[in-house]
């Protein structure tokens, strides 16, 4: 047996859940994520780019249950660096921590809002969850343009 199958579970294929992923989730929560779009309010910047993020929290069904009080948050990004915007936005959300200030409040409204659908979950355990990152069309496109050549 190889190093990988000695791995996997007797069970088969089916891996455990990871732990940090909230064992106290209800299964009706698939994820979380934050849908991006570029912020055109005030000046424009030609060196700088705002990215407004949307939290959001995925059900059975794929409906996104989203922060009903946009922008969860704002990213100041670098025009040049828009391609890698998925780890500002990451690093800036600190998910490896656990949220206070107004990236707890965004929580506690999707929380709220998830538990009107009879969903009842914690702020905390849904900024630990498995995250996607959404940007719109307008920000892929712009990602594009400064993508490094020959990736």
């Amino acid at each position: 047996m190889s190093a990988v199958d000695d791995r996997l579970p007797a069970t088969g294929c089916a891996l455990p859940r990871a732990p940090d992923y909230g064992s106290r989730m209800p299964a009706s929560i698939r994820g979380v994520g934050a849908a991006a779009t570029l912020n055109h309010d005030g000046p424009q910047d030609p060196d700088w780019a705002v990215v407004d993020l949307c939290l959001f929290a995925t059900v059975d069904g794929g409906e996104r249950v989203s922060d009903p009080q946009p922008p969860s948050a704002s990213v100041r990004v670098e025009r040049t660096k828009l391609a890698a915007v998925e780890l500002s936005v990451q690093m800036s959300l600190r998910l490896r921590q656990a949220p206070t200030g107004p990236r707890l409040e965004a929580w506690q409204r999707i929380a709220a809002e998830l538990a009107e659908r009879g969903i009842s979950a914690e702020p905390e355990d849904l900024h630990r969850m498995r995250f996607e990152f959404a940007p719109d069309d307008e920000l892929r496109t712009e990602q594009q343009k400064v993508w490094p050549h020959g990736h």
